[in-house]
């Protein structure tokens, strides 16, 4: 019998990524860099610190829509969330395709002493969360922002898409409701990899029908938007520190191309892609391009080096101590 060798997928993602590292030198050779360091170099400190305030809040609003979805899911408390949320977004500015998502999946699932399954399931809701209010500014923009020529393509298949996630939520919900035990467990003891993976596979629908609960997704949607208000607030106050004379729609602009590339991470925090598409941004609104250099890596000073320190002082929290609550909280002492 002929055994089918199946492409390894590492080979492609480091095929695309050298491409687009490639293009990026390419780009990079027109800039005047003495002029961008300068643009930086002389940027306004009070301005940096309130782009970075902005930064640090929309995270914490982004813990907090999270921690709505973990007590539903059984781990109680804000303070688990917003650790696990900085360090896993310290670790995503050093790995790529967002890999510090999955290590704040473990390392909550391991704290709390829940299911993985379980706390996957809370951060794909959040997710989605984020890429409905994400879909709900870039099909609202593109009514009233002239788009790039690269994103104005995407109007249509963006409205359908935000479509396709509300009719799919609804689906999903009127389902659960109507086949509570469609999603048990597997008989327990069934010793297969085949039969875990199905049963760690129902656990997470289970948990995802359980906590998406309409009044949970309105209170999370509207801190999603939240959380977006702060990061273009962070855009347009670092745009102003850098003297980069951009309105506030073309701060919102920079923000929706930018994200366009979260789902997927090609090299270690966006960088290089980031400033790549911020540019893009910033010129096709008519901007100065050397100015929007500065910017962009301006931005990204902002949002990775207060996060990263953040991040590292926080992870030692997430390691679980002996003797601590099945709820992920350090056990209560009596007495003196």
């Amino acid at each position: 019998m002929t055994q089918i060798v199946r492409p390894d997928g590492r080979w492609f993602h480091w095929i695309v990524g050298g491409a687009t590292l490639l293009l990026l030198g390419v780009a990079a050779r027109t800039v005047d860099w003495a002029r961008a360091w300068d643009a930086i170099a002389h940027a306004d400190a009070v301005l940096i610190g309130a782009a970075v305030a902005a930064n640090l809040g929309s995270i914490v609003v982004k813990a907090f829509r999270w921690s709505l979805f973990l007590h539903a899911a059984g781990v109680r408390g804000v303070r688990l969330a917003v650790h696990a949320t900085f360090a896993g977004a310290a670790l995503n500015n050093l790995l790529v395709a967002n890999g510090g998502d999955a290590a704040r999946v473990v390392a909550v699932a391991r704290r709390a002493d829940v299911s993985s399954a379980s706390v996957l399931a809370t951060l794909a809701v959040d997710r989605l969360c984020d890429l409905a209010t994400y879909i709900v500014l870039f099909v609202r923009a593109a009514v009233v922002i002239p788009l790039p020529s690269e994103l104005a393509r995407w109007r249509l298949p963006g409205a359908v898409t935000l479509t396709g996630l509300v009719l799919a939520a609804y689906g999903f919900a009127w389902w659960s409701t109507r086949h509570p035990n469609a999603s048990a467990d597997a008989t327990s003891g069934s010793p297969t990899l085949l039969a875990r993976a199905r049963a760690y596979g129902r656990r997470l629908v289970r948990t995802s029908a359980t906590i998406a609960t309409r009044e949970r997704m309105l209170a999370a949607l509207a801190l999603a938007l939240l959380a977006w208000g702060g990061q273009w607030t962070t855009f347009h106050v670092a745009a102003h520190a850098a003297s980069l004379p951009a309105t506030p729609a073309v701060s919102l602009l920079a923000l929706l191309t930018v994200n366009a590339s979260f789902l997927v991470r090609l090299t270690p925090g966006n960088v290089g892609i980031f400033q790549f598409l911020y540019v893009l941004a910033a010129t096709s609104a008519g901007l100065d391009r050397d100015q929007a250099v500065a910017v962009a890596f301006l931005i990204s000073v902002i949002q990775y080096i207060p996060v990263m320190l953040i991040g590292l002082l926080l992870a030692p929290s997430l390691v679980k101590p002996a003797g601590a609550t099945a709820s992920g909280q350090e056990p209560r002492h009596t007495g003196a």
